[in-house]
């Protein structure tokens, strides 16, 4: 994802719920759980100027076996497919973009 794609992203008010899943549960393996609760606490992390770094050198020697757990299952009802067609655009729409 590009910077352009992930400011949006970050920007969104209240995304589809696949989306703020995926990213729960991506923000899952590579912060703490207790720092990921909800679409705000994302957005925070999101924030994080090293977030790209964390995420090239993931280990996942370092995640705990019940916080991969809890990021596959908020996304366990969600397919490859379902995730992709999620687009940017529809994403926007959905939670009635940024608020100015």
């Amino acid at each position: 994802m590009d910077k352009k794609k992930f400011a949006t992203l970050k920007s969104l008010a209240a995304p589809p719920t696949v989306v703020a899943d995926v990213m729960k549960a991506f923000l899952l393996l590579v912060y703490q759980p207790e720092d990921i609760q909800d679409w705000k606490s994302c957005q925070k992390k999101m924030s994080d100027p090293d977030l790209m770094i964390k995420m090239e050198n993931f280990d996942p020697q370092y995640c705990t076996l019940s916080t991969a757990q809890k990021a596959e299952d908020l996304i366990a009802a969600e397919t490859e497919e379902s995730i992709k067609t999620t687009s940017m655009v529809e994403n926007v729409k959905a939670s009635g973009g940024r608020k100015a």
